[in-house]
């Protein structure tokens, strides 16, 4: 559904928050220090990988005779690979916008502060439509790369917990746009991009 500032308003929502995509960092960090569900589920999926990668650090050099110089190449295999991967993080968020009927979707990029962004163009997103876009790509590559990582071998299974746990850490601002809209849970909320002012707009009512 396309809107305007004047649906919003002729619709009962009144403006709670404006998100320039310039500077994404402090309005994400704002809400992904908040404790709800989803704070607490990024939290918690990033201390498990975390504890998976080391564990798989250990049990290869340890017990499997991987010799350290060969476990930190598989490791930076992962770093590399976790950033190989933002294209299609973004583009399964733009897979999730389409199926949720956004007529477009584009893409952008903050090289500087290292952040990429999905942005579907005054296409109004509700509660339950963001959470299926805001999560898509964790649980996709998720599942992917945790599948990779029990049926592989050897320096592959570093590589790949090296991969979620990174691409779970990269996932914060999708957390933390999410935790925003469950710390107004008893209110309907709805959100939808400028693209060319870069702006988000959040309503409330």
């Amino acid at each position: 559904m396309e809107a305007s500032q004047k649906w919003f308003e002729e619709n009962g929502f009144t403006l709670d928050a404006v998100l320039n995509h310039q500077e994404i960092i402090p309005f994400v960090k704002t809400y992904l220090f908040k404790r709800n569900l989803f704070t607490l589920s990024y939290l918690i999926f990033n201390l498990i990988f975390l504890v998976l990668l080391l564990a798989t650090l250990l049990i290869q050099t340890i017990y499997n005779s991987l010799s350290l110089s060969e476990a930190f190449l598989w490791f930076a295999y992962g770093c590399s690979l976790t950033f190989a991967l933002i294209p299609f993080h973004e583009a399964i968020h733009g897979v999730a916008y389409k199926y949720c009927g956004a007529p477009k979707v584009s893409f952008s990029a903050n090289w500087k502060k290292l952040y990429f962004m999905a942005i579907a163009d005054k296409f109004v997103a509700t509660r339950k439509p963001f959470y299926l876009i805001g999560l898509s790509p964790f649980i996709i590559i998720s599942a992917l790369f945790l599948l990779l990582a029990f049926i592989g071998t050897g320096g592959q299974q570093i590589m790949f917990f090296t991969v979620l746990f990174f691409h779970a850490s990269m996932c914060a601002g999708d957390f933390g746009l999410m935790s925003y809209f469950i710390e107004q849970q008893d209110k309907e909320v709805a959100t939808y991009d400028d693209a060319k002012n870069e702006l988000t707009y959040f309503y409330i009512k």
